[in-house]
């Protein structure tokens, strides 16, 4: 279309001294690109799409006259105006307004629980103290416990037996040896002592003996437990 070239006045059209024109943004992809009286596609469907497009992202636009959508564009304020009093951005402002006095309540209810929360944490600092101290004396009295229960222990048992069954081995061979060695005539009381006394040796030595090595059989199969290790 070809620009008019009846002699109408225009002047409306131009930007006002107190008012300079403002140099917009690229439009963004996905927004309709701007359409003008000058310049319009000659498919109708494109046309239709783009009005679509208009009227479902920028409804308030859309409603607009040519007039007023080249206000728009000129000037700054006027556009300002316009887009404050959109729907979303009202409403954007009012959650930034409510978001930030809600953080404003939380600061200062924590700023108040400050002087609290330094306390407990210096009782807390105090009562891990006594924590730790608590901790080493109880390693100390499980040590002295393991230490006590040492001699007890079934390894300690074990070879206690076996050192007495050795001791009466030992003396019951000392015995028949002196008897052996005897330079003198020995009686029949002497006989009888002897053979009462070694046979007790004898007697204790096996019995002991055969308990040693019945414990010692049942520590290796782990049926005795021993003394537990203290882990620190």
């Amino acid at each position: 279309m070809s620009p008019p070239t009846d002699s109408t006045d225009l002047s409306e059209f131009e930007p006002h001294s107190s008012r300079e024109p403002v140099a917009l943004r690229p439009y963004d992809s996905r927004v309709p690109e701007p359409m003008n009286n000058y310049n319009l596609p000659s498919d109708r469907k494109i046309i239709e799409d783009k009005l679509r497009l208009l009227r479902e992202h920028f409804p308030t636009f859309a409603n607009k006259s040519a007039d007023d959508l080249e206000d728009l564009l000129r000037y700054e304020d006027l556009f300002q105006a316009h887009i404050d009093g959109l729907e979303q951005v009202q409403l954007t402002r009012t959650l930034e307004y409510e978001l930030r006095v809600e953080n404003e309540s939380l600061a200062e209810i924590n700023l108040t629980a400050e002087p609290e929360l330094k306390k407990m944490r210096d009782k807390v600092a105090e009562l891990q103290a006594v924590a730790g101290s608590l901790t080493t004396r109880l390693y100390e009295l499980v040590q002295e416990h393991v230490d006590l229960q040492k001699p007890y222990s079934p390894q300690t048992l074990i070879q206690r037996m076996n050192d007495e069954a050795n001791q009466l081995d030992i003396k019951s061979n000392e015995v028949l040896d002196n008897f052996r060695n005897h330079n003198g005539t020995i009686g029949l009381a002497e006989c009888d002592d002897f053979i009462k006394q070694y046979k007790q040796l004898r007697k204790s030595y096996h019995s002991l003996d055969a308990r040693h090595q019945l414990a010692a059989a049942a520590h290796r199969s782990g049926k005795l437990v021993g003394v537990p290790t203290m882990d620190r």
